[in-house]
């Protein structure tokens, strides 16, 4: 019985699981062998039903282990399928992971950590976490590991890494510190936040950009009215007393952008923001706050050294030439000095002495404008100058022959002069065309008696031409442009501009038409009179052409 209970002790253990399948086969072995020893006795001893029955034991124990083992293979078949997929998951977990030694030295790492540092698992390992920190964001590494390590207790930071050809991006760390085998290890976990981090950056960018837009002017770069009004409330201290204000306003700019184009208007602009600047401290503060309006405000600036900001600026400006347009501003400037003054009052009073200036300034300086207008136009058509001069010498010498009065016979010669003021607006390549032109075309030559209208009319000076000048274009029959009014409706002037217009053209070398003689000139101008043209005015050319002037 001693070898049943060996047997039943060893089958216990195996149901236990406190032998491996190796130690179950050496304690059946040493079984054996103590049996051969002791089988004579045994046999000796033991009846035929006692061999049986422990015959029969023996082969189910025998079973009870086939089975066990089976179990057992089964089960460690799972594990490696259950160890296999963890460490896919590990490997292949959207964070990286790391185990550090307390010294930094990259203990072990998953698939993902190695991908984001640009390296293998195997050639990561052993290399110091520190060797993959931006150089400029180490002190926070090592700042985030000392309070790791110092408190035992998670923490996380954020921080730009490198890969291993030195890409720059930005990793979020979370780490807690381990005691394993009786060494204090750091697990963590990394996750690369670029595209977060370039969102907000953008965010950043696109809140500052709007905040710069909301005070700033887009154009000159100063700041808006937006900002003036609210500093020249913040501003209105007794500290900064005394508080002056200076107006400016830039002259002419309408004319050059009717004349010229808005670009060169903005260019004007800029130009003129640009050095009031110049002069300006740090201190001060100058906006953009209309078309053609700045303002400068000067904080504990008194009302002398104010009226010597605001020569100093006017003498820099008109030392500026754009284009050939010399630059010019006006100003107007006030000052508080008390504290019970309203500095609103002190900001009208400041703008108000600007327009003073302005009116005595602007006739000439826009009288300057015209001329240089005119010289522009003929820059940019020689054909121009020479028909213009001929239509001049045409129109005063009408004027003479009808009996007009002197000032009639001098305005008919500048208005002769300048009546096609407004091809300024007309695209060069359209003005010196030496085709017919399209459709499109001619209505954009079309629009010059208007253009030159606005030019014209913006001074006082020339104020009263203006009206000859839009209306060179219309016809006795009403079938002229831009107004499309007849007969006597037509000033005198402008009537004779068309007849003088006309004849100039026909009787010169032009892009498209061929060159008309004299005679065949009068005889267009007579076919026409009536029609598209005055028949006195007609009449009285007729007379001094055929009088023998060869002038004409």
């Amino acid at each position: 019985m001693r070898k049943k209970n060996e047997l039943d002790k060893t089958h216990t253990n195996s149901k236990h699981g406190t032998n491996t399948e190796n130690d179950l086969r050496s304690v059946a072995e040493a079984l054996i062998i103590e049996e051969d020893k002791n089988k004579n006795k045994a046999l000796d001893k033991l009846s035929l039903e006692e061999t049986d029955s422990i015959v029969h034991e023996l082969k189910v124990y025998q079973i009870e282990l086939e089975m066990q083992n089976d179990e057992l293979r089964r089960t460690q078949s799972e594990l490696e399928i259950t160890k296999a997929r963890y460490f896919d998951i590990y490997d292949l977990a959207p964070e990286g992971y790391l185990i550090l030694s307390e010294k930094g030295l990259i203990i072990e790492s998953n698939l993902t950590a190695a991908v984001m540092f640009g390296e293998s698992k195997y050639s990561l390992a052993k290399k110091r976490i520190s060797e993959y920190i931006y150089k400029e964001d180490q002190d926070v590494y090592y700042t985030y590991r000392k309070k790791l390590y110092d408190t035992k207790l998670p923490h996380e930071c954020e921080l730009r890494m490198l890969k291993s050809d030195q890409t720059v991006f930005w990793g979020h760390m979370k780490s807690i510190v381990v005691e394993e085998g009786g060494l204090n290890n750091c697990r963590m976990v990394i996750s690369d936040i670029s595209p977060r981090k370039t969102a907000e950056n953008d965010l950043k960018e696109s809140e500052e950009k709007l905040q710069y837009l909301s005070t700033h002017d887009h154009l000159t770069g100063l700041y808006n009215r937006r900002y003036y009004e609210q500093q020249l409330k913040e501003l209105d201290t007794k500290e900064n007393l005394p508080l002056s204000i200076i107006m400016f306003d830039l002259n002419g700019l309408k004319l050059v952008n009717d004349s010229f184009g808005h670009d060169m208007g903005d260019v004007l602009l800029k130009k003129a923001g640009e050095t009031i600047k110049k002069a300006c401290r740090y201190e001060d503060i100058i906006a953009r706050i209309g078309g053609d309006e700045f303002v400068l405000m000067l904080p504990k600036t008194s009302r002398r050294d104010t009226i010597k900001i605001a020569n100093h600026i006017k003498e820099l400006t008109s030392k500026e030439i754009v284009s050939n347009i010399e630059l010019s501003i006006s100003y107007g400037y006030d000052t508080k000095e008390m504290e019970d003054q309203s500095i609103s009052e002190i900001a009208v009073n400041a703008e108000n002495h600007m327009y003073k200036h302005k009116l005595f300034e602007r006739t000439s300086i826009r009288s300057k404008t015209i001329e240089l207008i005119m010289n522009t136009l003929f820059e940019k058509s020689n054909s121009e100058e020479l028909h213009s001069n001929r239509v001049s010498n045409i129109c005063q010498a009408i004027a003479v022959e009808m009996d007009l009065d002197q000032n009639t016979v001098n305005q008919m010669r500048v208005v002769g002069l300048m009546h096609d003021i407004g091809k300024i607006g007309v695209d060069e390549e359209i003005l010196n065309k030496a085709e017919s032109l399209t459709s499109s075309e001619r209505v954009d030559i079309e629009k010059h008696p208007e253009i030159g209208w606005r030019l014209l009319s913006s001074t006082n000076e020339f104020s009263e031409i203006a009206q000859f000048v839009i209306h060179h274009h219309e016809k006795w029959d009403g079938t002229g442009y831009p107004d499309g009014i007849k007969g006597e409706a037509i000033q005198i002037e402008a009537r004779i501009i068309a007849v003088a217009e006309a004849y100039a053209a026909m009787t010169s070398e032009r892009n498209f038409d061929k060159k008309l003689s004299k005679k065949e000139a009068l005889r267009e101008l007579v076919r026409c009179s009536g029609t598209h043209f005055d028949p006195t005015v007609v009449e009285v050319f007729n007379e001094l052409v055929l009088s023998g002037n060869n002038n004409y």
